[in-house]
């Protein structure tokens, strides 16, 4: 047999018969899936709509301006917002930010990524820091483990520092964030501010979550996101900014020909500035997917897009109380799609992760606010029900995977008892592609 067919045949198998907790996956529709994977692929488009550098790009316009306005329809309500669809994911459109509007030496302030943020918005070991200073906010405890942005901490090293950009987003952060308070602050410290919504925007696009795009200093100048966690996508990605420069951003963006907008110096830097031809199959699946959101087509389940995020915040919400009812400490309460535990200090969370997918439940080790244990071993987990939501999961399954996590955990139960009871559970949910 084909050694990659076989491959993949295996991770087919594989994911039908395991329960993903994964916060940063989830499940495409399969005509997404089946546009990923289409004649797409084949089409170099150098360059943008109107102005390509090879010939054969009619129809690649026509694709990437529907899929430009899809975007802007879903997200933003203010009409002050641009979008450039040919970022290839995350941590390098949050880059292009970077490139977009810093110079060397200037100051990136995110949230500590020991304590919520992520690995993009710098960190100790992050290349980054060869062209950026780095500053960090943090999380306050507010008592009962319960942890929050420390809006008081925000605002002193705003002043202190005098940031260039500020970062508003999260990788492990169960909280809600108030985006225009956060904006505002930013604006007035006369910092820039990127709100990364990678984890939260399917939340953000239905109303489920406060949202960046907002008009005038309340709203974010850059917001970056994924496709492929709650948005439900293909791994892509979309950068979204002002279609203005902001007033107070004068002496901050210096310039002999001052640029028109945001959005305009961010199409600059992705193209001709650090990228070649967009992977227009990314773009075509994106526009898809948005298409399912926008209920202009539907996903195999035929529930509409809220719908399913209610459910994703229903299910998280009741994995983490049955976790806690069987003994477990969870942090910071959930509020979003994320839970998070704090495993027992015996645990080796490196080990557990590794027994818990052994019984076919499929999970991350993560760090802790204030952890004391190192970020290879951990001393919590991090869990989410975007993927199990798209595959039908129920508040009374969600109820016993917890129950199951923590057999595993506190070794009440044999972990082939365990892994039967998981695939009694898999074989309940749905499965949306075509056996191979």
């Amino acid at each position: 047999m084909n050694p990659i067919f076989e491959l993949t045949s295996k991770e087919f198998i594989k994911q039908k018969n395991t329960l993903n907790l994964i916060a940063s996956e989830n499940y495409p529709s399969p005509k997404t899936l089946d546009i990923l994977g289409s004649v797409w692929s084949n089409k170099y488009s150098e360059g943008y709509p109107g102005k390509r550098y090879y010939a054969g790009n009619q129809f690649a316009d026509e694709l990437e301006t529907k899929v430009q306005n899809l975007a802007l329809e879903v997200f933003d309500k203010t009409g002050e917002y641009g979008v450039n669809v040919q970022v290839l994911s995350g941590s390098p459109a949050n880059g292009m930010v970077y490139l977009s509007v810093l110079e060397y030496g200037d100051t990136i302030m995110s949230l500590n990524i020991s304590n919520g943020g992520h690995i993009s918005h710098l960190h100790a070991t992050s290349n980054w820091n060869k062209f950026f200073k780095l500053v960090n906010y943090d999380v306050k405890d507010l008592g009962n483990q319960t942890f929050e942005v420390d809006l008081e901490d925000y605002k002193a090293k705003l002043l202190q520092y005098k940031p260039k950009l500020v970062i508003i987003g999260f990788s492990a952060y169960p909280r809600t964030y108030n985006f225009s308070e956060m904006c505002r602050l930013a604006h007035a410290s006369g910092s820039l501010v990127l709100a990364d919504i990678a984890h939260i925007n399917g939340l953000v696009a239905t109303g489920l979550h406060d949202s960046p795009f907002k008009a005038g200093l309340e709203g974010a100048d850059f917001v970056s996101m994924t496709t492929h966690k709650t948005l439900r996508g293909p791994r892509s990605a979309m950068l979204f900014a002002k279609n203005y420069i902001p007033e107070f951003l004068d002496s901050v963006l210096k310039s002999e020909k001052p640029p028109k907008s945001l959005i305009d110096i961010v199409n600059k830097t992705i193209f001709p500035g650090t990228s070649g031809g967009p992977h227009m199959h990314q773009i075509a699946a994106v526009g898809q997917s948005l298409l399912e959101i926008l209920g202009q087509d539907s996903y195999p389940d035929k529930l509409s897009f809220r719908q399913y995020c209610e459910n994703v915040l229903d299910t998280c919400k009741s994995l983490e109380n049955s976790l806690k009812a069987e003994g477990l400490e969870i942090i910071s309460a959930t509020q979003n799609h994320l839970c998070l535990i704090k495993l027992p200090d015996s645990a080796d969370s490196l080990e557990m992760q590794k027994e818990l997918e052994s019984v076919g439940i499929i999970t991350n080790r993560n760090g802790i606010p204030f952890d004391q244990k190192t970020p290879w071993r951990p001393s919590g987990m991090r869990l989410g029900t975007a993927a199990l939501a798209s595959r039908g999961l129920t508040t009374a399954q969600a109820i016993e995977i917890g129950k199951l996590i923590s057999d595993v955990i506190f070794k009440r139960k044999s972990n082939s008892q365990t892994a039967q009871k998981v695939l009694e559970i898999t074989t309940q949910l749905s499965w949306w592609y075509r056996d191979n």
